[in-house]
């Protein structure tokens, strides 16, 4: 809530709890990111298989399902920088079938 204006923004940025957390994300960067990203997996794993099993499913509707809990990881503090990314790595991963339709992933 404090970055709604950039003058707030610009307090965030410059606040100690800010600096603080990003020395440590400085100092560790790729092990909170894999951290992160393996936390978003499970996540997004974890919805598709106990809300559609086995079922064919759009991509973006499991990952609005996931956005919607509060407690969710967000996209941009993992190491994929686009949801078809993500999905192309479960099928490389053979964590999920996936496929390219005129609707998407």
């Amino acid at each position: 809530k404090q970055c709604r204006d950039e003058n707030g923004f610009k307090c965030h940025l410059t606040s100690d709890s800010h600096l603080r957390q990003m020395k440590i994300f400085r100092d560790n960067a790729p092990g909170i990111m894999d951290d992160f990203s393996a936390e978003f997996e499970k996540g997004y794993v974890e919805t598709l298989r106990r809300r559609h099993g086995t079922q064919r499913m759009n991509a973006n509707n499991v990952y609005q399902e996931v956005i919607q809990d509060k407690h969710h990881v967000h996209m941009n503090s993992t190491k994929w920088t686009t949801l078809t990314d993500f999905v192309q790595y479960l099928g490389k991963k053979g964590i999920c079938v996936v496929e390219e339709t005129e609707r998407g992933w």
